[in-house]
C-alpha cells in the first residue's frame, strides 16, 4: 500500500512538474554571441592618433582597421591573425603588429599603443 502511494505520488509530481513546463512555453532564444572582438587604440605620447581594431578571433581574422591621425593602420582587412595566449599577431607589408593579450598594448614598430575593449551597443 506504501509503494503504491509512493508510486502514485511520484506519477503526480512528474505529471505536474511536465504540465508546468508545458505552461511556460520554451525559453526565449537567446542570439548567438557576436564574434567580434573591438578593440580601440591610442597613441601613448599623442592620443590625437590612434586605430580601431576589429577582430574575429574564432577565424584568427582582423575583419578591418581603421586609423584616426598620423598611424601606418591604414584600413587593412581581412588579414590572417595568429592568436596564442599571450598576444595576437599580424603582418602587413613587411610590418609586424603585436596586440599583448594581458597589457592590451598594440606595439607597432616600436610605437605603443595603449588599447580598450569597445563597449558593445545593444
Amino acid at each position: 500500500m506504501i509503494k503504491r502511494a509512493s508510486v502514485a505520488a511520484g506519477v503526480a509530481l512528474l505529471t505536474l512538474g511536465s504540465h508546468l513546463a508545458i505552461a511556460d512555453g520554451p525559453a526565449p532564444a537567446t542570439p548567438p554571441p557576436d564574434p567580434l572582438t573591438t578593440v580601440v587604440c591610442r597613441d601613448r605620447e599623442d592620443p590625437s592618433v590612434g586605430a580601431t581594431l576589429v577582430f574575429d578571433l574564432a577565424r584568427n581574422l582582423l575583419v578591418s582597421s581603421s586609423n584616426v591621425g598620423d598611424t601606418i593602420l591604414f584600413g587593412d582587412r581581412n588579414v590572417r591573425v595568429h592568436v596564442n595566449p599571450a598576444a595576437i599577431e599580424w603582418e602587413v607589408a613587411y610590418n609586424t603588429y603585436t596586440l599583448n593579450r594581458a597589457t592590451l598594448e598594440l606595439d607597432v614598430i616600436g610605437r605603443v599603443y595603449f588599447c580598450q575593449l569597445a563597449q558593445r551597443l545593444l
